[in-house]
């Protein structure tokens, strides 16, 4: 139980460290708006799994191949930076993958938002029309 309270408290630390090292010290003009939306950290701290995304965008195969290209070319560099920021014996191997997790939401709530589905008007039992969308009958008795 403490030891992935552990692994968790420390890939929230990576995470973030990794935001900052992204935003302030990458030049990468390929990287701009990419964001670390979670980091999955092997329970021996070896290997980290970094999943990113850009933000305000919904990547093609294009762009999703080219964001791949430019973190796999500063992943050395991001590895030594984190590694001075973050105090661990030994710094863990970085994998990059794009985040698709986002893009998947933002479909399915657009999805949702077009099927702009009202409800019915509901027939009391006496026959008439209400339109009250609690189901309750405000007819006399």
């Amino acid at each position: 139980m403490a030891d992935s309270v552990r692994i968790r408290r420390v890939a929230e630390e990576i995470r973030g460290q990794l935001s900052e090292i992204l935003r302030e010290e990458v030049r990468d003009p390929r990287l701009n708006m990419v964001t670390i939306t979670r980091v999955k950290l092997a329970s021996d701290l070896g290997a980290a799994t970094i999943f990113y995304s850009p933000l305000g965008e919904d990547p093609t195969a294009d762009r999703a191949r080219e964001l791949n290209e430019a973190m796999l070319a500063v992943t050395g560099f991001v590895r030594r930076s984190l590694s001075k920021r973050v105090k661990l014996r030994h710094t863990p191997n970085l994998r990059f993958i794009l985040d698709d997790s986002i893009a998947e939401g933002s479909q399915t709530l657009s999805l949702i938002r077009s099927l702009d589905v009202q409800p019915e008007e509901e027939i009391s039992e006496s026959g008439e029309v209400s339109t009250d969308p609690s189901g309750e009958d405000h007819g006399e008795i």
